[in-house]
């Protein structure tokens, strides 16, 4: 219980006062927003003296917020939770709400099954204010008082809370009931009791090496609950990710929805589709569940919203299992690829129809849409700038057409050397200094797993030449390896180690390999293709 940091306090039974909680929600639930505001109750006091009894509605209401700030020069996310308990009034035009003084809280907070907080709070203005702040500390310590100014434009104070836990986001379940209203010594005799779960957002990033792009990183951003296994295939563009998830009938009907984000970096071409498809545990989801964010400048934003009748409709059809959700995000279509300038205003859909190779004429089209009028084409000015390397090597000032059957072109010859990412840039559309968009794309592409055409330093083929001859040691050999992955000559993706599997060491025959490569008696890439199977099934770790 706490009252105060230094001492607890007693609710002392009520003679002459009783209060009865009526209106019977008898348990109310919510689960797997940032915010929760539950059904209203209606709580009958008596004075004891025969009079006429006094009736307070009462509103709960949670909300979460995560506020970063420097700790010990750090920077650190503290998840902020406000809980709030109201009498509403009835002039609903003005959204007035009135707070219920001196109510005492019972809160057990739940992160993954266990209680990590469970204490009581007395609170003068009905708002409760916790401050969960990442640490060290294994275990959740109270720390220490601060007065803040409360949502209601009173005094009040936050608690704060600190431990390792608070690190991750996810789902942040809690069991709140109400234990007094009005007075400290007015106990109520049916306590309104919560479950409620509040989603804090929790971003994890995750390298991906792509032949033609290089190193990216993707992201997700869960809402729910801790993302567990991630997994990125370069040929397909799926991302799959899972994270736990309890499948019985009462997790699901508290749950209101389920909401994840994929980040996709603005620099990855191939993944800045037009649209995309989704799964949740193999049932394809309506489109209507995958949203696109242009708006920030570095990533991309795939939301998908599930709603509670898409986990319903898996769990009646039987189609889970190992209590955990597993979500697939891939393009609908390679093309067109699309972005939203930097002010918003307008939406680029780009594509071509060849294969984009150096020295050769290619076309591309493309449509300009007003993202505030539902996508609809517009006649607009825009400079058009194709870049390699920093270099311009193509461009073109016109008019965009608004038919919806006429399409945008502009026909270029690729230099020889321009090999690699271009960058095909919008600039100043409708003459907006602000108008601007950048979508960079592959020439000559290079298939997933296919090895760089890049020289292989002749001391890494010195180096296997002594290892084949038993000069030097296995580390020695993979030295050279981790060397051709981080220089991108070798490109490995999807690695596909079990955990499980032993490790039995590097095989023989790579070391006869190698010695043949030494000997110039095969190639770089009958070479390299060994090291990247290798790599991949985890026998050899870089």
């Amino acid at each position: 219980m706490i009252d105060s940091m230094n001492s607890k306090f007693l609710i002392i039974p009520v003679f002459l006062f009783g209060a009865l909680f009526v209106g019977q929600i008898s348990d109310s639930y919510g689960h797997g927003l940032g915010s929760e505001t539950m059904p209203p109750v209606t709580i009958v006091m008596y004075d004891g003296f025969g009079e006429e009894p006094f009736v307070v509605e009462g509103t709960l209401e949670v909300n979460s917020s995560t506020i970063y700030t420097d700790v010990d020069g750090e920077e650190k996310g503290i998840r902020q939770i406000s809980i709030n308990f109201f009498e509403t009034f009835t002039y609903v035009e003005s959204n007035e709400v009135k707070p219920i003084d001196n109510v005492t809280f019972q809160v057990n907070l739940i992160k993954s099954g266990n209680v990590i907080i469970s204490e009581t709070f007395q609170r003068d203005d009905g708002v409760l204010i916790m401050n969960l702040t990442p640490s060290d500390n294994e275990q959740v310590q109270v720390m220490e008082r601060e007065t803040f100014a409360s949502f209601f434009g009173l005094a009040s104070e936050q608690y704060n809370f600190e431990g390792e836990i608070f690190e991750n986001g996810g789902l942040y379940e809690f069991e709140i009931s109400v234990l007094t209203i009005n007075s400290y010594d007015n106990v109520l005799t049916d306590p309104p009791y919560y479950e409620l779960g509040i989603s804090i957002e929790e971003t994890t990033r995750y390298e991906i090496n792509d032949v033609n792009y290089g190193k990216q990183e993707l992201g997700i951003v869960t809402f729910f609950d801790q993302i567990t296994e991630f997994d990125y295939n370069t040929e397909t563009k799926e991302i799959t990710f899972s994270f736990p998830f309890e499948w019985n009938q009462n997790t699901i009907d508290q749950t209101t929805v389920i909401h994840e984000e994929v980040l996709v970096p603005k620099a990855y071409g191939d993944l800045l589709v037009a649209k995309y498809v989704a799964t949740l545990n193999g049932l394809e989801l309506p489109e209507s569940m995958i949203n696109i964010d242009d708006f920030s400048a570095n990533d991309r934003l795939v939301h998908i919203v599930v709603s509670q009748k898409e986990l319903q409709e898996i769990f009646s059809n039987n189609k889970f299992s190992d209590n955990k959700i597993t979500m697939t995000v891939k393009p609908e279509n390679d093309l067109p690829l699309s972005g939203v300038t930097e002010n918003g205003q307008f939406k680029i859909n780009l594509w071509w129809e060849d294969e984009l190779k150096s020295g050769q004429t290619t076309i591309l089209y493309f449509d300009i849409l007003d993202t505030f009028l539902k996508d609809r084409p517009v006649a607009t000015t825009y400079d058009l700038k194709i870049f390699h390397e920093g270099k311009q090597i193509g461009g073109t000032l016109g008019m965009s057409s608004d038919s919806k059957t006429e399409n945008n072109s502009y026909e270029f010859l690729i230099p020889e050397d321009a090999s690699g990412i271009i960058n095909i840039k919008f600039e100043e559309l409708s003459d907006s200094k602000v108008a601007n968009l950048e979508i960079p794309l592959i020439v000559d592409r290079k298939e997933a797993g296919e090895i760089s055409s890049y020289q292989i330093p002749d001391w890494v083929k010195n180096t296997a030449g002594w290892w084949a001859t038993n000069q030097i040691p296995d580390s020695g050999f993979v030295d050279g390896i981790e060397f051709l992955v981080k220089e991108g000559i070798i490109v490995v993706s999807d690695i596909q180690k079990d955990p499980s599997t032993p490790y039995v060491g590097i095989p023989e025959w790579l070391k006869t390999n190698a010695g043949w490569w030494a000997e110039d008696q095969i190639d770089d890439k009958t070479f390299a293709t060994g090291i990247e199977y290798l790599i991949r099934i985890g026998l050899i770790v870089v």
